[in-house]
């Protein structure tokens, strides 16, 4: 009996089968291409946002170059995910343009903002250079309604009475007119010893007959009142 020969003993060897496909060679994903189209989306979300839309431009930068050289390796054939190469590519390209539109954008409405602050504080100097004119328009023009007020109303016998915890204005009013009043109401303007105001004293009543005298009390509960004022008369 002979011996088999060794080549024999190898070519009885079992060898699985070979699928169908086995042998070919898959690229692989192009990490570049992945990182860019990830910091493609981030910048892109926040290219919009102020101030953090400076973080997002350099994102977009970086994501920029990685697309692009992802790209170059899918190209010459190296990685595979030329889909995702160009969307990071054009992502971060977007986010770029959008980035500088925003900035441009919020600048201008800045300098529109300190523009009109600065006009603010000017107005405001004019009018306070103004202020005197305008305090002493004011006087006269409560000093004529005073005196419109005389020619309706006599108001006489005016006292001033505190206690611990109030002021009052007590005196008369009668209605000089030929008709009767349906609301009539006194104000007096209340001042402390260095002459700073400190409040208000009212009193109202209804339907004062023509000719009627009212024996008014205006109330306030302000003490420490050194002085007052007749500040109006209203009556309808």
């Amino acid at each position: 009996m002979q011996n088999a020969s060794p080549q024999q003993g190898n070519d009885n060897l079992y060898q699985p089968p070979v699928a169908q496909g086995q042998g070919t060679y898959v690229l692989p994903k192009s990490g570049m291409a992945v990182a860019g189209l990830v910091l493609g989306i981030i910048a892109l979300l926040t290219s919009f946002l102020p101030i953090i839309n400076n973080f997002a431009a350099l994102l977009a930068v970086l994501g920029l170059i990685f697309g692009i050289v992802g790209l170059v390796g899918v190209l010459k054939g190296k990685k595979s995910g030329k889909g995702m190469a160009i969307a990071a590519v054009v992502l971060n390209a977007v986010a770029v343009v959008i980035v500088l539109a925003t900035q441009s954008m919020y600048g201008a409405a800045l300098d529109e903002a300190s523009k009109a602050l600065d006009e603010g504080v000017v107005s405001t100097e004019e009018v306070s250079v103004s202020s005197d004119g305008a305090s002493a328009s004011e006087d006269g023009a409560v000093a004529d309604a005073s005196a419109a007020a005389e020619e309706k109303y006599t108001i006489e016998g005016e006292t001033m009475i505190q206690d611990d915890y109030s002021t009052k204005i007590t005196g008369t009013l009668t209605n000089n007119t030929d008709k009767e009043i349906g609301y009539l109401q006194i104000s007096y303007t209340l001042y402390d010893a260095d002459g700073a105001q400190v409040g208000s004293a009212f009193a109202n009543v209804n339907n004062l007959e023509a000719g009627g005298v009212w024996k008014f009390e205006a109330v306030s509960f302000e003490s420490g009142v050194a002085d007052y004022k007749l500040a109006d008369v209203t009556g309808f």
